[in-house]
């Protein structure tokens, strides 16, 4: 049989595949598939009529803050009908850490096991807000195992990660300290072993780590005001200049290893890329510094003193709320806040209501409570993003409870690749950016002369598409639970049908469930359509059930619309 690509605005589309079945073997039924109507279901060709609208904001909210809805997770939270003690909640778990498993599993020298725990953290851990942020905070600090010095440093990389994980919901300026001091950052942008100037031996300070800081991580090119936009509107002045960046690379200087025995130890071990770095006073510019807004450092301060005064002049910086806030926002919500919103999140970064600056949890409350996040896509059809093709995959194995293949050790692994290769297919992995500016820029336009911005389109080529939708198709038909996996690989993760399969009887049914859970009411009609038109071709046997389930699933995973989070 032949199934159809679905387009989100027409109702053809172009042949991807033939249709296969696998055997007969019934396993335990998925997840709960209950909840998700009013309790009228039917074939309403108004594709949010049936919902529950609880249960929608419940789901549009999930996806905002976990790693995708689940029909669990929404059942949980309409319950509940309180988004800000979830957070709490949230905020309370303990942290889901990768070093544990990196190390146990590896000797630091191949990326395995880091990915595979962070798949597998990502995938089923409940401290979802916290693995969230964390993974949007590793696309703005960005640190990258693709560099030949990190390549082999798997636990440094993992500790990296993990330090992103615990300060997720701290303060934003111990974060900062925290990403300045750590050996993976040190040797990514080469701060680690930066030495004061020495005119006669033709050393000058490192600028790398001084100018990524103020361009990347805190302030920006230009002179922010607190709604994000560049000023003076339509001549923006530079927040910084060469002078500064000059001056900040002589703060940073002095920094070791955490276990070098001596400048310059050649011996290295996985334990200098864990920790934090110690500073070398003999190797430190002792002289003043000018930064930011005409601050100077005292000359005869120690590597510990410039850092410290440094960094509290980079978090002091007006830029840094809007600048930090809004690149959360689009990580998180949408690509395109409004200035509002990003003024909103930007006075919560500048004051907590206690009067703490940098306070991420207020920050992170912010952003999720927003009535613009709540409410954005009622009134703007420009709402929303395209969702990261990780994401994407995650969502699915979290509504489908999906489960490690029986050879595969408890790590999930998709069909087409393993998981410390994910950019290959999905076009991105977990520290695996090709430079400092991410796979993406905040900034990227939707497309060639438009206002709006979309950052994840920067990754979404032919290649990678085709590539995503032949792993789903692989995953749909060949590793469910229905699978023979000993004709097949064993150590792919497999996702359960069966709870599809029995709502497949009834078509209405089975696209409210994809509504809800797969696309937090914003299906479109002519989808939910063409695929209840596509189901009555079929019969009402166990095996059409599932044959439906798979076919309809695939055609929705495959969807231009189910790239966009509303």
């Amino acid at each position: 049989m032949i199934v159809v690509l679905l387009s989100a605005c027409s109702d053809s589309g172009v042949v991807v595949a033939d249709k296969d079945t696998n055997g007969s073997t019934t396993s335990s039924t998925t997840g709960s598939t209950t909840g998700a109507t009013t309790g009228t279901t039917t074939d309403n060709t108004n594709s949010v009529a049936n919902l529950d609208p609880a249960a929608v904001a419940a789901a549009r909210f999930l996806n905002q803050s976990t790693f995708g809805a689940t029909q669990q997770t929404i059942d949980d939270l309409v319950a509940r009908d309180n988004l800000g003690a979830w957070i709490d909640d949230q905020f309370a778990l303990p942290t889901s850490l990768l070093f544990p498993y990196t190390r146990t599993n590896s000797n630091g020298g191949g990326g395995g096991p880091l990915h595979e725990i962070w798949w597998n953290n990502a995938v089923d851990e409940p401290d979802q807000l916290r693995q969230r942020i964390a993974y949007a905070l590793s696309q703005i600090f960005v640190v990258s195992d693709i560099d030949a010095a990190l390549s082999n440093a798997q636990y440094g990389m993992a500790d990296y990660y993990d330090m992103l994980s615990r300060n997720a919901f701290g303060n934003y300026r111990t974060l900062l300290e925290d990403v300045t001091l750590h050996p993976v950052m040190g040797v990514y942008l080469s701060m680690v072993l930066n030495e004061r100037p020495n005119e006669t031996q033709n050393i000058r300070p490192d600028e790398n780590y001084a100018r990524e800081l103020l361009q990347l991580f805190s302030i920006g090119l230009f002179d922010l005001n607190m709604r994000g936009e560049p000023i003076p509107i339509g001549n923006p002045r530079p927040s910084y200049t060469q002078e500064t960046v000059e001056e900040f690379a002589r703060v940073y200087t002095g920094w070791n290893f955490p276990t070098a025995r001596r400048w310059n130890d050649t011996a290295r071990s996985q334990n200098f890329f864990i920790g934090r770095m110690v500073a070398n006073e003999a190797f430190h510019d002792t002289e003043s510094k000018t930064l930011l807004n005409g601050a100077v450092t005292s000359a005869g301060w120690t590597a510990q003193q410039d850092l410290t005064f440094a960094l509290d002049n980079v978090f002091n910086h007006p830029n840094v709320g809007p600048f930090i806030g809004k690149q959360l926002i689009q990580r998180l919500v949408t690509s395109n806040p409004s200035p509002e919103y990003v003024e909103r999140v930007a006075l919560a970064f500048n004051n907590n209501g206690d009067g703490v600056r940098g306070d991420m949890r207020a920050v992170i409350r912010a952003i999720l409570l927003d009535d613009e996040a709540r409410n954005g896509h009622l009134n703007n059809p420009e709402f929303g993003k395209v969702r990261e093709p990780a994401i994407k995959l995650i969502h699915a194995w979290r509504a489908l409870d999906a489960i490690p293949g029986p050879l595969a050790n408890g790590a999930h692994s998709p069909p087409n690749f393993t998981p410390s290769r994910s950019d290959a297919i999905l076009g991105q992995a977990v520290m695996q950016a090709p430079s400092v500016f991410n796979f993406y820029l905040p900034d990227n336009p939707l497309s060639a002369g438009s206002t709006l911005v979309s950052p994840e389109m920067q990754i979404m080529s032919e290649a990678n598409l085709a590539n995503t939708h032949n792993n789903y198709h692989n995953q749909v038909y060949r590793f469910n639970n229905r699978s023979n996996l000993n004709d097949d690989n064993p150590r792919v993760t497999t996702i359960n049908l069966e709870g599809l399969t029995a709502l497949a009887r009834n078509a209405g049914a089975l696209m409210d469930w994809y509504n809800l859970v797969l696309f937090a009411g914003s299906m479109p009609d002519n989808v939910r359509n063409e695929l209840i038109s596509y189901t009555r071709t079929l019969g009402q046997s166990d095996q059409d059930s599932f044959a439906k389930a798979q076919d309809t699933l695939f055609l929705i995973l495959a969807s231009p619309s189910f790239h966009i989070q509303r």
